[in-house]
C-alpha cells in the first residue's frame, strides 16, 4: 500500500454497521440492500436527484455462497453521479462481484466489466475500474488499478 490513508472518523459509525449488518444477513442465506445506502457509507457525497437515481435503480442483491463468502449483483440503467471533489462515480448496466464477509469485516470484489468506476475530469472523463473495496473496523480501502491511485480512509 504507497497511498497515504486520509483521517475520516466520520466513517467509522456507518462502516460498522454496514460490516455488522452484511454479516448478519449473510446467515440467513439471500438479502438485499439499496446502492443508495451502500454508497452513504462510504461517505460519498451525492445530490438528492442523484440519490433518487441510486434508489430507482433498486437494490444490490447479495446471494450467500459459503460461510463467509457470496456474490452480489445489481442491473439496471447506466448511471454517472457527480459526487463532491470533482470525482464522478460510473454505475455500469450491470454491477456485479463477490464478497466476502466476516464479524468484522467486509469486502467486495468487483468481476471486470461490471465495477464501479471512479472517474475525474482533466479536459475529458478520466475513469478507472474500482477493483475492490475493503473495510473494517480501522480503514476503508478503495483498491483501482496502479497502487497511487487507491483511495484509504482510517478512523
Amino acid at each position: 500500500m504507497l497511498v497515504e490513508c486520509l483521517q475520516r472518523p466520520e466513517l467509522r459509525a456507518p462502516v460498522l454497521e454496514l460490516i455488522a449488518r452484511v454479516q448478519a444477513a449473510h446467515a440467513s442465506g439471500e438479502f438485499a440492500m439499496s446502492l443508495a445506502d451502500l454508497f452513504a457509507t462510504f461517505g460519498l457525497s451525492l445530490s438528492a436527484s442523484d440519490q433518487d437515481k441510486l434508489r430507482a435503480r433498486g437494490a444490490i442483491q447479495f446471494v450467500r455462497q459459503t460461510e463467509s463468502q457470496g456474490e452480489f449483483s445489481n442491473r439496471g440503467e447506466y448511471l454517472e453521479l457527480a459526487a463532491e471533489g470533482g470525482l464522478t462515480l460510473v454505475v455500469p448496466p450491470v454491477l456485479a462481484g463477490d464478497y466476502v464477509t466476516t464479524p468484522s469485516s467486509l469486502i467486495l470484489k468487483f468481476v471486470e466489466g461490471s465495477a464501479l468506476r471512479g472517474c475525474k475530469r482533466v479536459f475529458v472523463l478520466i475513469c478507472q475500474d474500482v477493483i475492490k473495496i475493503d473495510i473494517d473496523e480501522h480503514k476503508l480501502y478503495i483498491d483501482l488499478p496502479g497502487e497511487r491511485y487507491d483511495l484509504c480512509f482510517v478512523f
